[in-house]
């Protein structure tokens, strides 16, 4: 299982990660007790899976396409606890709420619900980030390349999909990454999840109306979450006193 953990060391694992959910999607994952994955070419980036897109040559010069890119699937986490970009971003009508949970408990829950591929087709690692000078000297690297697209352990195809150009380090993602054994017509891939367990602390927009975060939580309590709930007070202003 080491093996599924890319870029990340053994002490980080239980290292304290962080994702923010439109309400819509917090409200599912207790209803529909599942996570979402979706496929990277709904991602942003257009070099995080370069890979996938890429066309290869063989040596007498017949173009390919690597037959593996519908298989993938993904969902970008953080380990910095928060930031006031990280809100406007993802929260940017204030309603968003941000979940907390650790490396090894987002992994487990997708590796212990998998099938008899899991070891193959689970993974979860820490995004590295390059030039973008170094991002096309990957892309046109034959060797690099036929490594990736033929390795059997399945690491070498996801850790294609843990490279971002360094524009993008203040993000300082995690991804989780399913391989399906085979190529889904969805663009999305669901599993099942216990909400209460994998997740460790609730936060609330820092802008969001008090009214409202207070009748969310209370429904929360009601649905049995019994950890940590809170609203952010990243914009909460300090009481100054000062002797004169």
């Amino acid at each position: 299982m080491k093996r599924n953990y890319i870029n990340i060391k053994s002490e980080d694992l239980d290292q304290p990660i962080y994702r923010i959910f439109s309400k819509s999607r917090f409200i599912e994952l207790f209803t529909t007790k599942k996570l979402t994955l979706v496929k990277p070419k709904l991602w942003d980036d257009p070099f995080e899976n370069f890979i996938m897109n890429a066309t290869g040559k063989t040596n007498d010069g017949l173009k390919f396409k690597v037959g593996f890119r519908e298989k993938y699937y993904g969902q970008c986490w953080t380990t910095k606890r928060e930031s006031d970009a990280m809100w406007r971003i993802y929260s940017h009508d204030t309603t968003g709420i941000k979940v907390k949970t650790t490396i090894r408990k987002l992994f487990n829950a997708l590796y212990d619900q998998s099938d008899k591929f899991k070891d193959i087709s689970c993974f979860i690692g820490k995004v590295q980030y390059f030039s973008t000078p170094k991002l096309l000297e990957l892309l046109t690297d034959p060797e690099t390349m036929m490594s990736n697209m033929t390795d059997s352990t399945g690491v070498g195809q996801a850790s294609t999909l843990l490279l971002k150009r360094i524009a993008f380090s203040h993000e300082k993602e995690i991804r989780i990454i399913y391989s399906s054994p085979r190529e889904l017509d969805l663009d999305i891939f669901e599993f099942p999840i216990d909400p209460h367990d994998l997740i460790d602390q609730i936060v609330f927009d820092p802008r969001i109306n008090y009214n409202t975060y207070k009748k969310d939580k209370d429904k929360l309590r009601l649905w049995g979450y019994k950890k940590g709930i809170v609203r952010s007070n990243l914009y909460k202003i300090p009481e100054l006193t000062f002797d004169m």
